[in-house]
């Protein structure tokens, strides 16, 4: 009787393989208890099937053994990759191709359109504003609550708006504090007011992120307020939609 040739792993093969099966047998074992407590949701009812087969296509890899499945999934792999890479190629030869007639001023109409937003909510001075390789929109977001312009016409007014912005400020929630002096107004660095101007700028503009926020601490008055916060703004069809 001939014996059957038998399939021998390496150390690194075998334990490759006994990981394969061991997960596998859990996504099975996992999707066999949900299903029959009722208890399977829509979202891992989609996720486990593709773990299982994922770790089905591995072993049989593994054990030379072409399945359709595996070939499926491989072919269809491929179809993916060279879809990026052409998606790639199309947007390599559209950067390239498109004219750059009246780019500054277009950039600068996205920048001043945000700039003047946040003047219009009594913040006022937005720097270091740069648009980046990738289309986003990138700048910090300062808390200038007493400025008022040196090169205003109408100071008085301008004062008196002031005023009556930081009470509406104060009015919507924002926690502000003066010095011992009662000027110099600025934002208290807590979670309330973090996340009060936070919601503010997404309301205005959906895909903006906050990264970072700076704060200054007041050793006279003992506390935090809040320096500015650096805005990204990825989707720059946000600044050019209506309010």
């Amino acid at each position: 009787m001939t014996q059957e040739k038998l399939i021998v792993l390496n150390d690194d093969e075998k334990a490759k393989f006994l990981k394969s099966t061991k997960d596998l047998f859990f996504a099975v074992k996992q999707i066999h208890e949900w299903v029959e407590s009722d208890s399977l949701t829509e979202e891992m009812a989609g996720i486990l099937p593709s773990l299982i087969e994922g770790h089905f296509c591995d072993i049989s890899k593994q054990l030379n053994y072409e399945s359709a499945l595996t070939k499926e999934k491989e072919e269809r792999h491929l179809q993916i990759r060279n879809a990026n890479q052409r998606i790639r190629e199309l947007e390599k030869q559209l950067g390239e191709a498109k004219p750059l007639d009246g780019l500054p001023e277009q950039l600068k109409h996205l920048a001043s359109t945000v700039s003047n937003w946040w003047n219009k909510h009594g913040f006022h001075h937005v720097s270091d504003e740069e648009f980046t390789e990738y289309g986003h929109y990138k700048a910090r977001f300062c808390f200038m609550l007493d400025h008022i312009s040196m090169f205003s016409e109408t100071p008085v007014t301008d004062k008196i708006s002031k005023k009556d912005r930081l009470k509406q400020l104060a009015a919507e929630g924002y926690e502000i504090v003066y010095n011992k002096y009662g000027r110099s107004p600025e934002l208290l660095d807590n979670d309330n007011n973090r996340s009060r101007v936070i919601k503010l700028i997404q309301s205005r503009f959906p895909s903006a992120v906050v990264f970072k926020t700076r704060n200054h601490f007041d050793r006279s008055e003992g506390y935090f307020t809040i320096r500015d916060m650096e805005v990204y703004i990825y989707d720059l069809k946000d600044i050019v939609r209506e309010a």
